[in-house]
């Protein structure tokens, strides 16, 4: 992030934006001469360094000699309040039996630096001109001052790390800790966690592995822990990842105890449910798996065998039993945001897009609680961090980046996925929540299982559209038919909509009725918008055209807006 001039070609970064800007240099020991700044970019070599450069040189206009800025101001040795016994001495080139860093910041050391030979110590401009504070005091990490002790190596007794070799000690205590890990927060919430997770300076004997990184914590160091869940622990530094927390220190703060439990216990295996508080709802173990009419009111995708709760007095009312338990509130995975379990469907709207997996669908959504309105179905809404699917043998994380990954169960490029941070293993979201079991017309007898590819096979083929599958990929299965369907010809593009006549609806655009109806009939019909038959198992009627995927809606969408 810079500020650049496209007249002049200028660009300066926001450190130097920020710097008062010195005109004339005077009274230095680099010459004996004052020095103006030069305000243009030129070529020059530096008098002091012998560096060829391309910058704003400060100048001497009698002796025609141009210099960096850190150069003219630099003094031939100092006395380092963290480097006391020696002196350093000015040097403009690097010895070769120095690693070439700074021993304070670990920067690289460039064209001017301070060094004391007899302990091989170096510190950059920076360091020097800005030096660590040598003694601490009044500080939450400990009960006494700490010193600066640089060049030790040590095990930090916050973090568990040995990587920075510039300790702060305490010498009554043996306690040693990392300069960064001083201020570090004692109570936070992550996005990876359901609860606050506390500052512990110390965990119980044990083997204990990180939930975030899932390495190894040395439990006789510090880590964060939850007082809800006795098994969690984390790493200083996982915790405090940029990805995994939002830098809001807690401490101090009461905790807000927002009911998010969806539903009351009556009684065992009778809950009533926020969404439908008039009647009570009883657990179904076992349901008829050959019923594919009863419907989940939340994620509108059958029942068939799973458990699932069921309105006691209403017909068309039941809930899948893991559809029932979802939050009322949960910080998003993806957005790291706060977001609401929304339960009602207005008359007026037809359904929602979402904002993760790109598709349309109706029933239960997670809408964000700012003013952005990011919705999100039930299924994409309610992944927390890790993930596990049956498909890997690691846990997966959201991973929203910019350059585009494969998908290994459809292929598909995409941008937020879940990935596996020990393995290149990416799944697009719509993938993640894809139905392990689906009924199909093609074969009314058995369940379609969902196979997650199969490399013992060359080769493969579609019973719904006679092309080929590639089975590296998932597909659907049937072991008692062997016979095998693409996922896309099996689901279709509205898989999360209810088939059957809906209302009449209208918005500020537009007035039209819509009907998503199965794919069943005698004679596939043909598509308004592309001109093919239609080949998936469900197709919408919108605004007196057939359309058969979401790029034939998106578009006739485009044309009514237009």
């Amino acid at each position: 992030m810079y500020y650049y001039c496209s007249i002049c070609d200028f660009a300066i970064d926001l450190i130097c934006a920020r710097k008062e800007v010195v005109t004339k240099i005077e009274g230095i020991k680099t010459h004996e001469h004052s020095l103006s700044l030069v305000s243009k970019m030129i070529m020059f070599t530096c008098h002091l360094c012998g560096v060829l450069d391309d910058r704003f040189p400060y100048a001497c206009n009698l002796c025609d000699l141009s210099f960096h800025k850190d150069c003219a101001e630099s003094t031939p040795d100092i006395n380092y309040s963290c480097h006391p016994k020696h002196l350093l001495k000015r040097l403009t080139h690097v010895p070769s039996y120095t690693d070439g860093k700074c021993c304070l910041c670990e920067n690289k050391l460039h064209n001017l630096f301070y060094h004391c030979s007899i302990c091989n110590f170096s510190v950059d401009v920076n360091c020097a001109n800005n030096p660590p504070d040598f003694t601490l005091t009044n500080l939450k990490a400990h009960e006494h001052s700490l010193i600066l002790m640089p060049q030790r190596s040590f095990v930090c007794n916050a973090c568990g790390m040995d990587d920075d070799p510039n300790p702060y000690v305490c010498p009554q205590c043996n306690f040693m800790i990392h300069r960064n890990c001083i201020d570090k927060p004692r109570v936070i919430k992550i996005y990876r966690h359901d609860h606050r997770i506390y500052y512990n300076h110390s965990l119980d004997a044990g083997d204990w592995k990180c939930g975030v990184c899932h390495k190894k914590i040395n439990w006789t160091c510090g880590a964060y822990s939850c007082s809800q869940c006795p098994d969690l622990a984390i790493h200083l530094r996982c915790a405090t990842r940029f990805d995994i927390w939002d830098g809001v220190e807690l401490e101090g703060i009461s905790e807000n105890t927002i009911e998010v439990k969806p539903y009351e216990e009556i009684e065992e295996g009778v809950i009533k449910h926020f969404s439908h508080e008039e009647h009570t709802l009883k657990l179904k173990e076992e349901s008829d798996a050959n019923d594919e009419f009863v419907w989940c009111k939340a994620c509108t995708y059958p029942i068939f065998s799973s458990p699932s709760y069921c309105c006691m007095e209403c017909d068309d009312f039941s809930l899948h039993k893991k559809c029932a338990y979802l939050p009322k509130k949960k910080i998003d995975s993806f957005y790291k945001i706060s977001t609401t379990l929304i339960t009602d469907l207005p008359a007026h709207i037809k359904g929602y897009y979402c904002d993760v997996c790109q598709n349309y669908f109706q029933g239960f959504r997670y809408m964000s609680d700012d003013d952005k309105r990011i919705y999100m179905d039930v299924r994409c809404g309610s992944i927390s961090e890790p993930f596990f699917h049956e498909s890997h043998p690691h846990l997966l994380y959201a991973n929203y980046s910019s350059g585009a990954r494969f998908c290994k169960a459809c292929g598909d490029k995409a941008t937020m996925v879940l990935s596996c941070e020990e393995c290149e293993f990416d799944l697009d979201i719509k993938c993640s929540s894809m139905p392990k079991i689906v009924k199909h017309e093609n074969d009314k007898d058995h369940f379609l299982s969902l196979c997650y590819g199969d490399k013992k096979r060359d080769q493969c083929w579609c019973d719904i559209c006679e092309e080929t599958i590639n089975p590296g990929q998932w597909f659907y299965s049937c072991d008692h038919c062997g016979i095998d369907f693409h996922i896309r010809c099996t689901l279709g593009d509205f898989i999360w909509f209810k088939p059957g006549k809906h209302q009449e609806s209208s918005d500020v655009h537009w007035e039209t009725s819509y009907d998503v109806f199965l794919n069943n009939r005698a004679t596939r019909p043909f598509c308004d918008c592309c001109n093919s038959r239609c080949k998936y198992p469900t197709i919408l009627s919108f605004d007196g055209s057939t359309l058969c995927s979401q790029q034939c809606f998106a578009k006739k969408l485009r044309e009514i807006l237009s």
